[in-house]
């Protein structure tokens, strides 16, 4: 126990704050360091922390060679290019970072649906905008940082940072999969089929089990892939049958602006179309491509430029004033109800708990942000642009979709409607903490009884349990370390239109160092996909052989195996090309229309 030295009035043990008067407290003699370094929320300076993380460089990925498309292409070598470098995951081990931002503003802007929801009668509407401003909440602690100053900063800079850090741990977890197609795609995928006895039978009665099928079903079939870095380029050499002599054997690739293939057994022509320029003349308004997918991702340098502009206007909002700090215990709201774990310790709880002046305010200022913020508005307002172009050509939406502008307008224009709103919603911003650990994260409205957000991490007896709530869609893990590996329970819970789905995979020899090809670890997993643990689900196991990945499955219909090489081979069709643009245009082909115009072909 303390003093405060601007009020007088006691202090607990580890607080940052003084409850009476909300003045910080002043730095404890050395041998009390300790404890207080214990109770402060972890991190340092959040502006501090997304400048590092701006100025820290990628590690560097060799990327993949690419088949190359000429206009009049010539024999070519097949390609062998080196797929990029295994890189070893340490997620659970070392805090990394690169969150990703959209699944965390995609989160709060869906909370306009569960804020409508009445309160003892009825209970006031957020409006959209609102939940634009609780998305840029999220976007503030969404993309983490690589590195965490030492410096204290403001009250806001460390209320944020201590979450930077730990969603960082979480982003981390994803970023494998990305690394899968980050610098480009590039292997030789065999499936092999080994029917059981009982299978066999049951289809040689249908006559399934003969001629081209049980070929197939014997001698495998392979596919040799090749994507390119942001996808605007693909090849694919397709065999089912594989041997001298396929079943069927396809060569196909696509780029900005052609797409091809040949059939070799039926033709050594390659036939091509400028595809763009025909979906214009069936209707698209503009040129659709595979170069739109770039424009689709979003940039790195970009993701850091908002976190730092953003994150600085957040943190500015939170001061002593309204950044409430208790010492105590916690309720959780993911891991008691869905995995039995309770988080009985007493914690430190930070509340921000912002009137409605001060969201008004807040929301005016992001309003201003986005008004200015140019490079934001031209990668959104073109993700809307392609949408559009997509949602026309497949015939469903006809109209204009919201700019960037417009959301900057709707917000400035309803801050005070919408501030009002949530001060009567009783809106709470709360980070719970154990030592330097963050064990909670929530945005929550109505005094905790509707959660927008809720992350929540424990760890006891070398046991891991982590769960992350939005709204009624719920993902859990529970981890545990045995001398054979790692082995847990992966669960989520999703309800969308009025729907609920449900699976879980279990895993166990589970090595998180050792990605395969495709960048699942190596380890043995069981599918539920109704996750029902009794059932028994879908068995495979992950495994490296030297430069392949394994992938086997075996049920009772037999056992099923694809083989994953690191190197690929996919090449570019050759052959004397044939262009058939006026063939898809002047009816010859029995469809017409964007939707079937893969039909066509």
């Amino acid at each position: 126990m303390g003093k405060c030295k601007h009020c007088g009035s006691e202090t607990g043990e580890g607080e940052l704050f003084c409850a009476n008067c909300g003045a910080r407290l002043e730095e404890e003699k050395p041998e009390a360091v300790a404890v207080k370094a214990a109770e402060e929320p972890p991190g340092g300076s959040a502006e501090k922390a997304v400048e590092a993380a701006a100025e820290t460089k990628e590690a560097e990925h060799e990327e993949v060679a690419e088949p190359i498309v000429r206009e009049e292409p010539t024999p070519k070598e097949p390609i062998v290019s080196e797929a990029a470098a295994e890189k070893e995951d340490a997620a659970e081990h070392k805090e990394t970072a690169e969150p990703a931002a959209e699944n965390r503003t995609s989160g709060a802007e869906t909370a306009e649906d569960a804020a409508a929801e009445g309160s003892a009668g009825k209970k006031k509407k957020i409006g959209s905008a609102a939940l634009i401003a609780l998305a840029v909440l999220g976007l503030a602690i969404g993309f983490g940082a690589r590195t965490v100053s030492k410096n204290l900063g403001s009250p806001g800079e460390r209320f944020l940072a201590g979450q930077f850090r730990a969603l960082s741990k979480e982003a981390a977890v994803l970023s494998s999969a990305e690394q899968v197609f980050e610098n480009g795609f590039s292997s030789d995928i065999q499936l092999t089929t080994e029917l059981s006895d009982r299978q066999v039978t049951a289809l040689t009665r249908r006559g399934l089990f003969s001629g081209p099928y049980e070929r197939i079903l014997r001698d495998g079939s392979e596919a040799r892939i090749f994507i390119g870095k942001k996808f605007e380029k693909a090849v694919l050499n397709l065999e089912l049958g594989r041997g001298d002599d396929p079943v069927l054997q396809a060569d196909c690739f696509i780029d900005p602006d052609r797409l091809g293939f040949r059939l070799p057994k039926k033709s050594d022509k390659v036939y091509v179309t400028r595809y763009p320029e025909v979906l214009q003349e069936l209707g698209s308004e503009s040129r659709l491509s595979t170069s739109m997918f770039a424009d689709l991702q979003f940039p790195k340098e970009l993701r850091a430029a908002t976190v730092k502009r953003y994150g600085k206007i957040v943190a500015a909002a939170v001061n002593r004033n309204n950044l409430k700090t208790e010492k105590r215990s916690y309720r959780s709201r993911v891991l008691k109800p869905e995995l039995k774990h309770s988080l009985e310790k007493d914690y430190t709880i930070y509340s921000w708990e912002p009137n409605a002046e001060e969201l008004e305010r807040l929301f005016r200022n992001i309003a201003d942000a986005m008004e200015k913020d140019r490079a934001l508005a031209a990668w959104y307002d073109r993700r809307q642009e392609i949408g559009e172009q997509f949602a026309k050509a497949s015939g469903q939406h006809p109209g204009r979709s919201v700019r960037f502008e417009d959301l900057a307008d709707r917000l400035r224009d309803n801050a005070e409607t919408y501030a009002n709103r949530l001060e009567d919603r009783k809106f709470t911003w709360k980070l719970v903490t154990e030592g330097r650990e963050v064990r909670a994260i929530l945005l929550q409205l109505d005094g905790g009884d509707t959660q927008i957000f809720c992350y929540e991490r424990d760890t006891d007896k070398g046991k891991l349990y982590r769960g992350v709530k939005v709204f009624d869609s719920v993902l859990t893990e529970k981890r545990d370390l045995e001398k054979s590996g790692y082995y847990g329970t992966v669960a989520c819970r999703f309800s969308w239109w009025f729907r609920t789905e449900s699976f879980a995979l279990k895993y166990s020899n589970v090595d998180f160092k050792k990605k395969s090809v495709l960048g699942l670890p190596c380890g043995k997993y069981r599918l539920l996909p109704g996750g029902d643990e009794d059932e028994d689900g879908i068995k495979f196991e992950v495994r490296n052989e030297g430069a392949n990945s394994l992938y086997e499955l075996k049920n009772e219909l037999g056992s099923f195996t694809l083989k994953a090489t690191k190197t690929g081979t996919a090449a570019l069709p050759t052959g004397e090309e044939e262009n058939i643009d006026d063939e898809l245009l002047d009816g010859t082909t029995p469809q017409r229309g964007i939707s079937k115009f893969i039909g066509a072909l």
